[in-house]
C-alpha cells in the first residue's frame, strides 16, 4: 500500500520523466520526437483517475503521424505501465492502437491495406502468379519451394473498430518476423497470410511469430479462447488451385 501511495503522489512532470527513462532504456530511437502534449495529457489522466481512453487514443495518432510503428508505440506504453503498474494498460493499448490505426487510413500505395500495412488479396494473387510462372520455367514444384504462414484470429465478442485491433497487432508482428521481402497479405478481418519460401528457418520464424502474436494480443484479449491460430499451409502445384485455396482461407 505504501508503494502504491508513493506512485500516485508523483507529479505529472515526474511521471513523464520516469516514463521517458523507461522508454529510453527499452530502446526508443528518436529522443526528440518522444515528448508531446498528448504525453502530458495521458500522464495527467492517469494521476487524476480521469478517463484515459481519449488521451491514449490521441497519443497513438501522434505516434503514427511521426512514423512510429505500432510495435514501438505499444512498447513505449509498456514503459508507462512499469512506472504505474496499477493502470489499466489493456485499455491504454487498445485506445492507442485505434488512434494509430485511424491516423494510418490514408493509403501509401493502392496495394497496401492502410490499417495493417499488409497487401491486398488482388496483389497476393499477382504474386502467386509470378511464383507459379517462375516455378514452371525452373521446372520445380511450388509446394516444395513456397508455403503460406497462416494467421487466423479469434474475433469472438468484438464489434466495430475493436474487431480490427487484433489484425493491426498481428500485422505489426508479421512485418517484424518476416522482413526479408516476403508477401504479407490481409485476406479478411480475421485472416492474414505470409507467402514465403520454404527455408530451413521457416519453422523457427513461424514459432517466433506465434509467440509474438500471442504476447501482443494477450494484452488485448477479451475472450477466454486462444487469440490466434498460426500454421504453415501447403501450396498446391498449380496456380488456379492456389487461388481457390486463398478464397477458402478467407472465409
Amino acid at each position: 500500500m505504501d508503494q502504491f501511495h508513493r506512485v500516485i503522489t508523483l507529479t505529472s512532470a515526474e511521471l513523464r520523466e520516469r516514463w521517458f527513462e523507461q522508454s529510453s532504456a527499452a530502446g526508443w530511437a528518436f529522443v526528440s520526437d518522444w515528448h508531446h502534449a498528448a504525453v502530458d495529457a495521458l500522464c495527467e489522466a492517469c494521476l487524476l483517475g480521469q478517463n484515459i481512453w481519449a488521451p491514449a487514443e490521441r497519443l497513438g495518432s501522434v505516434r503514427a503521424d511521426k512514423g512510429v510503428s505500432l510495435g514501438e508505440t505499444l512498447a513505449d506504453l509498456d514503459g508507462l505501465a512499469c512506472v504505474l503498474p496499477d493502470i489499466a494498460d489493456g485499455i491504454i493499448h487498445r485506445a492507442a492502437s485505434l488512434g494509430w490505426a485511424e491516423r494510418m487510413t490514408t493509403p501509401r500505395h493502392a496495394v497496401f491495406d492502410p490499417l495493417t500495412g499488409l497487401v491486398s488479396v488482388d496483389y497476393l494473387r499477382t504474386r502467386l502468379g509470378e511464383v507459379y510462372r517462375a516455378a514452371e520455367v525452373a521446372g520445380t514444384k511450388v509446394s516444395s519451394t513456397h508455403g503460406l504462414v497462416t494467421v487466423r484470429l479469434n474475433l469472438a465478442g468484438r464489434i466495430g473498430w475493436d474487431r480490427l485491433t487484433p489484425l493491426i497487432l498481428a500485422g505489426d508482428a508479421m512485418r517484424t518476423v518476416f522482413d526479408g521481402g516476403q508477401t504479407l497479405a490481409r485476406l479478411a478481418d480475421h485472416m492474414a497470410i505470409v507467402l514465403t519460401e520454404r527455408t530451413p528457418m521457416l519453422a523457427r520464424r513461424t514459432h517466433l511469430l506465434t509467440g509474438m502474436v500471442a504476447e501482443r494480443l494477450g494484452r488485448d484479449q477479451q475472450a477466454d479462447e486462444s487469440p490466434a491460430r498460426i500454421w504453415i499451409e501447403r501450396l498446391p502445384d498449380n496456380a488456379p488451385a492456389a487461388v481457390d485455396l486463398i478464397g477458402e482461407l478467407a472465409r
